[in-house]
């Protein structure tokens, strides 16, 4: 697929006053396109948004391949310190690949007191037994069929590799493990929105979450949206709910918490 000018990172910084600080994680072969309306959302509310492109990605599979998952959680880590630093502690949020990466920012003890809340959209915690072989097997298949595109809304495209490099879904098993069992180490509020249905990440992967971290959990059900529902039919329902989670858990700067 040809990557348009949404796939490349975005931000928002142009307010004297921003409400705070949030950083969105894409997912494995997408972009920021798969977040863009999430990101202009929050960012006409008023928040100083951070929409990085991971490495390896909107790019050719060849690259993703050649990338670790350290790439991906090291640019995310970096845009997070770097918020923080200008805006306090910050929220970040997620979908799919980038729920988890969301997450492993708020178990990692060096952001403690720096990551405020996360908002993770479908996570994705496990994957098929056969993901346990990848790294055996991508010599011999080199690639997949890629899994963009899950989305109910007609007309509605991801901007996403249509192959999957077999070395980096092993990668993508090392982040999901390394998270996953690190849950406990999440203690900041968490709004955990799941697709009704989803032929990417199975549902049960948030009930995984949310049985795992230790802060309070708010649950979103998002009935009429398939993988995608940043750019689904539920997209709005995400933002408001989004918005109002922020609002509440999100210190405003100068204000005590």
């Amino acid at each position: 697929m040809a990557f348009s000018e949404l796939s490349r990172p975005w931000r928002a910084r142009a307010h004297s006053n921003p409400r705070g600080g949030l950083l969105l994680c894409h997912g494995f072969t997408g972009s920021p396109q798969s977040l863009r309306p999430w990101a202009e959302d929050h960012a006409a509310r008023g928040w100083a948004v951070e929409l990085p492109l991971l490495p390896g990605h909107a790019r050719t599979p060849r690259d993703l391949a050649a990338t670790t998952w350290q790439d991906w959680y090291g640019t995310v880590r970096e845009a997070a310190e770097e918020l923080a630093d200008e805006h306090g502690p910050i929220a970040v949020g997620g979908l799919s690949m980038g729920g988890a990466l969301a997450l492993a920012l708020a178990e990692d003890p060096a952001l403690r007191g720096r990551i405020a809340a996360v908002v993770a959209v479908n996570p994705g915690m496990t994957l098929p037994v056969a993901a346990r072989f990848a790294e055996l097997l991508a010599p011999v298949v080199p690639t997949l069929p890629g899994i963009g595109s899950d989305i109910a809304r007609e007309g509605v495209e991801e901007e996403a590799y249509d192959r999957m490099p077999v070395r980096a879904v092993a990668q993508l098993r090392r982040l999901f493990s390394r998270t996953r069992a690190r849950l406990d180490g999440v203690e900041v509020p968490l709004l955990l929105a799941t697709s009704r249905v989803d032929h990417t990440v199975p549902p049960t992967d948030s009930d995984i979450v949310a049985a795992g971290v230790r802060g309070p959990v708010e649950r979103l059900s998002l009935p009429r949206s398939h993988h995608l529902a940043p750019l689904d039919h539920d997209a709005p329902l995400l933002c408001e709910t989004s918005a109002r989670f922020l609002d509440q858990q999100v210190p405003r700067r100068g204000r005590p918490t």
